[in-house]
């Protein structure tokens, strides 16, 4: 079945077969529906029956796969014709601007439209997971909407942006700026599903449609810009506190954890807890040896991640996934990759982080250093060309092996569990 154009993959799910066809599952349903005679219903809640659910016993690995990756690549796959349109959009953005070809100035009305519509498609995202998340939790899609509008209003970003001090009805609230954020608008919207559910449970019909409303977003503003909210910065800070401990103590594999785990961290959102400890590298030395090196260096393991899933692809999926490596590539755009692939395949971070972990141990052995910002496509290494000079050769020597393992372990393992798994007896039940 897995060989079928157009099936993304098979698995048996308690005494289920489950047929996955990802965004095209209207329409096989409607051609199941001809061919068999069958009624077509609309969309049901996606509730499913007790007795159809296969229990799973608790563990580490059950949390990270299935509640965690699971309910990411749940919330973000259907919005993911977004992420590539947006990402092709700032790849145009890059190879025609002053850093490529120089066909338009940086001021020019073509580039500052490619730019500002290609940011769209990322600043939003709050809003689009809220959406994708609201069906995911089967919760009120018009509030989850409305809260994650909240997040990235004009007013917030802000006071956010100054550094002003703001109470939401007393309580203190951290300063975040949640624009390109996933994991705010999902644990916003998990929340969201019981605290509107008990209010519509408990509320008279007569006034629902304007108390539920009003009390849901009065209850879940204070928990969702005081408490959900900043969870991403607090996890970054502490990521930093526990890598620079890491630094004092084993030196290199500080950077090598870091640089596997980078576009994770960026995935989460955690990164931007980062930016400051950044700068803060760059304004007192000069240059930073950890976690923009680690970024640099994890680039690149992504870029041969990316290449080595366009080539594995299916013949229906290439063209996608060429476009996504293509524009981490040349764009320095990492979302469609780290979304489309990275949080899709158990397999896919686990080359990310390998290659991430020796490119980032070498470099900091080599004694890289990153002088500038500069942009996360494939000529990032030149960031590392400031100072006098001695760390460009070692960055390429870094970031040459972070490719060329992430690349090979992709091209050689492939990315998704092999078929054929055995079968227990009594599978007597398909669907799709």
């Amino acid at each position: 079945m897995e060989k079928i154009p157009g099936v993304i993959g098979c698995q048996w799910v308690g005494d289920q077969l489950q047929i996955i066809v990802g965004q095209e599952v209207g329409d096989v349903y409607e051609t199941i529906c001809k061919l068999e005679g069958f009624k077509k219903e609309d969309t049901i809640k996606e509730n499913i029956d007790p007795a159809l659910k296969e229990k799973k016993k608790f563990s580490f690995k059950y949390l990270f796969n299935t509640v965690i990756i699971g309910t990411i690549s749940e919330c973000v796959f259907p919005i993911f014709p977004i992420f590539v349109g947006a990402g092709i959009i700032k790849m145009l953005a890059t190879i025609l601007g002053p850093n490529l070809l120089n066909l338009f100035s940086a001021e020019s009305d073509v580039l500052t439209l490619l730019n500002f519509v290609g940011d769209a498609g990322f600043y939003y995202f709050p809003v689009f997971v809220a959406w994708t998340a609201a069906k995911r939790f089967n919760t009120s899609i018009p509030i989850a909407l409305f809260l994650s509008t909240v997040l990235v209003h004009p007013t917030l970003v802000g006071l956010v942006t100054e550094g002003t001090k703001f109470t939401v009805f007393g309580i203190p609230m951290t300063l975040v700026k949640y624009s390109n954020q996933l994991l705010p608008s999902i644990l916003m919207v998990w929340i969201l599903s019981y605290v509107y559910k008990y209010i519509d449970k408990i509320c008279p019909k007569s006034v629902k449609i304007a108390v539920v409303p009003l009390c849901t977003v009065l209850i879940m503003l204070p928990i969702t810009l005081c408490l959900l909210g900043p969870i991403g910065s607090y996890c970054g800070i502490l990521i930093a506190m526990f890598a620079n401990w890491l630094v004092s103590t084993v030196g290199p594999l500080a950077v090598g954890l870091i640089g596997g785990l980078w576009y994770v961290l960026v995935g989460l959102g955690m990164d931007k807890a980062l930016v400051p400890v950044i700068l803060n590298q760059f304004a007192n030395y000069g240059y930073d040896n950890l976690f923009w090196l680690s970024a640099i260096v994890a680039t690149y393991a992504l870029i041969g991640v990316a290449i080595a899933y366009a080539i594995r692809s299916k013949k229906e999926e290439r063209a996608m996934n060429t476009s996504n490596a293509i524009t981490l590539i040349l764009g320095g755009v990492s979302e469609p990759t780290i979304f489309g692939c990275i949080f899709r395949f158990k397999k896919a971070m686990a080359w990310l982080f390998i290659g991430g972990f020796i490119g980032g141990i070498i470099a900091s052995i080599l004694n890289v250093k990153a002088y500038t910002i500069g942009t996360g496509n494939f000529l990032f290494f030149t960031v590392c060309a400031g100072g006098d000079g001695s760390s460009l050769v070692p960055a390429i020597i870094a970031c040459v092996i972070a490719f060329s393992v992430s690349f090979i372990l992709g091209l050689v393992f492939g990315f998704t569990e092999k078929s054929g798994k055995q079968v227990k007896e009594n599978k007597d039940t398909l669907s799709v």
